[in-house]
């Protein structure tokens, strides 16, 4: 019987908790699809406040409060709560990765009253992306995979390559990041970038954004695997408009991986997460 992999899904929202769109979607089935066929995959998302506590059987993780995740110049404290995707046979863990000066607000990216993003996204996903990797040192539970979703978890793979490449507890792990649009509001000023901790001139090679902080760039350049879901995605990464991004993508060919259209019905998901488990397979006997 093959191996089990142990797979962290990472993203901004997932459906039944909390959904904007096709992210929401995707993050909220295939984890199940995928544990269905025995693997240990888990799911973790921001802890919003917007998530009804009265829908959901949510508990808070005692052991996982005051985790610190560096920001800037400061420090911001983390706390963990879990819940879980059901499905017919057994349940996929959630971890909510939770702060209510980031995330206890009345909309996920925006306002929802005014429309206009939130000036401190930059912040908020910062904070999200190098919270997961301080929240999986304290569970002391080791994924082979962090399968990151879009561009607010664009950092993980730029952390992972960087700040976290000599921690022994990261040795292993392979990253998968998976575009669904290229069109995202995913770039910010160099105070952003200053933000980070990243080392300076870590994207050097995008003349175009060397003073910015570009999430979706990040993920880009330094996931081991690039997916695309849906025809946006796939349209989009293969014919950039964009001249840093094409540079980018060319350079990335070969590690593109196109999943095409998202699915719509049992047979497609099924047919979709057999593909996934595969590539998870391949990045970890080739690890």
């Amino acid at each position: 019987m093959p191996k089990s992999i142990g797979i962290l899904f990472v993203a901004s929202e997932a459906d039944p908790f909390i959904k904007t769109g096709s992210i929401g979607d995707l993050a909220g089935t295939l984890p199940k699809s995928v544990k269905a066929m025995g693997h240990d995959i888990r799911l973790m998302l921001p802890g919003y406040g917007l998530i009804n506590p009265r829908r959901f059987p949510i508990h808070n993780l005692l052991r996982m409060k005051d985790i610190a995740v560096p920001v800037g110049t400061g420090v911001e404290h983390a706390y963990v709560k879990s819940s879980y995707l059901s499905t017919e046979n057994q349940k996929v863990l959630v971890y909510f990765l939770a702060n209510d000066r980031y995330f206890n607000r009345e909309g996920l990216y925006y306002h929802p009253m005014t429309k206009k993003y939130y000036t401190d996204n930059d912040e908020r996903f910062i904070f999200f992306c190098r919270g997961v990797l301080e929240t999986l040192k304290r569970l002391r539970w080791q994924p082979h995979i962090i399968h990151c979703n879009d561009w607010q978890c664009g950092l993980i793979p730029a952390y992972l390559k960087s700040i976290y490449k000599d921690d022994s507890y990261f040795k292993n792990v392979k990253t998968v990041f998976t575009v669904y649009s290229l069109a995202s509001h995913a770039t910010f000023p160099q105070s952003s970038y200053d933000k980070t901790g990243l080392p300076t001139g870590l994207f050097n090679n995008d003349s175009m954004n060397k003073d910015k902080l570009s999430f979706l760039n990040a993920g880009l350049t330094f996931a081991d695997v690039i997916t695309t879901f849906g025809n946006k995605a796939e349209k989009g990464i293969r014919v950039s408009p964009h001249d840093s991004l094409e540079k980018l993508l060319l350079a990335r060919k070969s590690d593109i991986i196109s999943m095409n259209h998202l699915p719509h019905n049992e047979n497609s998901q099924q047919t979709l997460a057999q593909k996934l488990v595969d590539l998870y397979r391949d990045l970890v006997k080739n690890g």
